[in-house]
């Protein structure tokens, strides 16, 4: 019932707003009394035709008894009869005895009329469009608005006689003649054309904005052929509206030039497709241009409307490969570009429609007014969308980037500051050896001025070694620090080689306990860890490989380094090395606190260190763990990693015992 009441309110409002110009323009028949021109008066039925030419048929009196009675319009190609060439309408019309002359101009609009005309009042001229000689020069697009002089209307009887040639078979009038106020007609006709005429400036404006875009970015694909599309379009729709007389001073050309215009536009959307989608050109595409550039040359040529009736057919005949073209780009790319498109393919949907009820308008096959602008304007909007899209897409990816960027840029950052505080701390260690070496070699020469009992010397030798468990020489002590140093730096540049590919390993036989323990005792004076839980084991002890030291040696510091760390000196570690299945297996395991989930799926990256909580009190550079990774897969093994909160961490490292070529 809802349902119901609200389609008659649907159909009450259309009728409130349509049924004033409805009956305003009520038609009356030839031979009417015409009592005021405050209202257009429309002349539908009742008038007089006859085929042929005479100019005695312009005068009031006239016999008519070979006339036939019509209704206007009447417009199209006679079943009966061929009308090429001349003929007739004569229409009266009354004015009463009391008739003043109006205050505001009269005028009759004839419509556009195909394809000259002269219309007389009175048999006297009143005005023309288009002449038969010397040359023919048509114009069916023009409306016709003929001014009346009043000094010609007079009170009674009023002929009025329209002279018609029509090149082709193509004949009659288009709408039914309307004699109103001159200001009403031409108002009436403007308006009408208002929104073509906008809608035309704004394609121009759109496509200049587009090709300087294009020039000025470097751009020439899509839009620069988009540029191209929407100028001609906006050429196209001014010269479909009255404009035409005021681009052209000749019809002709006029016409010519709105053909040369119809026919770039197919090929410019299509170019513009191919480019946006970065599809390239194929053979069809070719042959379709090929036909359309010679079309735009014949037609140069042509000046007669059977010439351009036919030039139109031609483009509507090929108007489907256009089509077909359009339709086959959707299709090849499928649903990988329906997104990039997906505007563009409605607007595509609402301008094929216009484009061929345009064209078949033009080619006098349906009388409709023109909608191409309409149907582009359509597609002009769902572009604009589809640009947004892109934009906001772009722009989005940019703040990704410049976030990852600002992130990266962190992380360099902390980078920098733990190199530089591991170069600090390394200094002050240099440092304090080099004072302790002083302080030694003061001690010494003190002891030696002295010359001390053999009871006291007893006494202190016993001291001097049984502090030698804390404290270690001096200068092996400065010697570790500057290679920690030294390491670090070599490491960077490892690193950067093997991400270059341009590292060359060198092989050599080494014994592995030796390695191990070389490299437990660094990292232990590095870190001044002296641990007792540290085990090794090596199967068999006496285990020599063909391996290149220098990588298996910073596999196994960065390792170690991180298992003494990120654990309490309490905490027990495990190193084991043995060979097993063609493969070298290095596991270091210890027991401290572990890492979460998270921190295993990132603890590989660059510049990433686990604990977040205490990472900054631990010194590191943050790419020991990414060295790890990345010198294993050069080798052409694998890393692994086992660990949870609380439980400790497993890496296990596996290489193929035969170098990899």
């Amino acid at each position: 019932m809802i349902f119901k009441t609200r389609i008659y309110r649907l159909v009450f409002g259309f009728a409130f707003v349509f049924a004033p110009a409805v009956f305003s323009l009520a038609a009356e028949p030839c031979g009417t009394m015409i009592t005021s021109f405050e209202k257009p008066i429309v002349l539908k039925t009742d008038w007089l035709f006859r085929k042929g030419d005479n100019l005695d048929w312009r005068d009031e009196t006239v016999e008519e008894s070979f006339w036939v009675k019509r209704s206007v319009p009447d417009y199209g190609i006679s079943k009966t009869e061929n009308l090429t060439g001349y003929h007739w309408y004569r229409c009266s019309f009354y004015l009463p005895e009391n008739y003043t002359t109006p205050v505001e101009p009269i005028a009759i609009q004839l419509g556009r009329i195909r394809d000259i005309d002269e219309f007389y009042l009175n048999g006297t001229l009143i005005d023309k469009t288009g002449t038969v000689l010397p040359r023919l020069e048509v114009d069916f697009q023009k409306i016709r608005i003929y001014s009346l002089p009043t000094h010609l209307l007079k009170p009674g009887l009023n002929i009025m006689a329209i002279r018609i040639y029509a090149a082709t078979n193509l004949n009659g009038l288009k709408e039914a003649p309307t004699i109103a106020k001159e200001r009403l007609l031409r108002e009436s006709v403007f308006s009408k054309e208002a929104f073509a005429m906008v809608c035309g400036y704004v394609f121009i404006f759109m496509g200049i904005y587009f090709l300087v875009g294009s020039i000025v970015r470097g751009r020439a694909g899509e839009n620069f052929f988009f540029a191209l599309f929407s100028i001609f379009m906006g050429i196209y729709v001014l010269i479909r509206t009255q404009h035409r007389d005021i681009l052209f001073e000749s019809f002709t050309w006029s016409y010519v030039a709105e053909l040369l215009v119809l026919i770039c536009l197919p090929i410019f959307f299509i170019n513009f497709m191919h480019q946006y989608l970065k599809i390239k050109r194929n053979v069809v595409l070719l042959v379709y241009e090929v036909f359309l550039f010679v079309l735009f040359v014949i037609t140069l040529f042509f000046r007669t409307p059977k010439t351009w009736i036919l030039v139109i057919a031609l483009f509507n005949y090929v108007l489907p490969v256009a089509m077909g073209l359009v339709i086959y780009l959707f299709v090849k790319n499928g649903k990988a570009n329906i997104a990039k498109v997906k505007f563009i393919l409605i607007g595509i949907a609402s301008l094929l429609p216009t484009i061929l009820i345009d064209s078949l308008s033009a080619l006098e096959i349906i009388s409709m007014p023109g909608t191409l602008y309409l149907g582009f304007l359509i597609f002009l909007v769902m572009i604009s969308i589809q640009l947004s899209n892109d934009i906001v897409l772009g722009l989005e990816n940019f703040i990704e980037q410049e976030k990852e960027l600002i992130q990266m840029e962190r992380v360099k950052t902390g980078f920098l500051i733990n190199l530089s505080s591991e170069f600090k701390s390394g200094m002050e260690k240099i440092k304090k050896a080099i004072e302790n070496i002083s302080t030694n070699s003061g001690k010494t020469a003190t002891k030696e001025q002295t010359k001390p009992t053999t009871k006291s010397a007893a006494k202190k030798k016993t001291k001097s070694k049984s502090g030698s468990k804390q404290e270690l020489d001096p200068v092996k002590q400065a010697e570790d620090h500057i290679s920690y140093m030294s390491y670090m730096v070599e490491e960077a540049m490892l690193l950067r080689k093997l991400e270059d590919k341009t590292y060359i390993p060198f092989y050599e036989s080494f014994s592995v306990s030796e390695l191990i323990r070389s490299c437990v005792s660094s990292v232990e004076n590095h870190l001044e860890q002296y641990r007792k839980n540290t085990s090794v084991e090596v199967k068999p002890v006496d285990l020599e490989i063909y391996f290149p030291k220098e990588l298996l040696f910073s596999i196994l510091r960065n390792l170690v380094e991180n298992a003494y760390q990120y654990t309490d000196p309490k905490t027990d570690i495990s190193i084991e090395f043995f060979n097993r299945d063609g493969f070298h297996q290095l596991i270091v395991m210890d027991e401290g606190m572990g890492l979460s989930q998270l921190e295993m799926e990132t603890i590989f990256q660059k510049f990433v260190r686990g604990y977040r909580d205490k990472k900054n009190e631990i010194p590191g550079a943050g790419i020991g763990l990414t060295l790890v990774e990345a010198t294993t897969k050069f080798l052409g093994g694998t890393v692994s990693l086992k660990s949870s909160e609380g439980m400790g961490a497993k890496f296990t490292i596996r290489i193929p015992e035969k170098p990899i070529k």
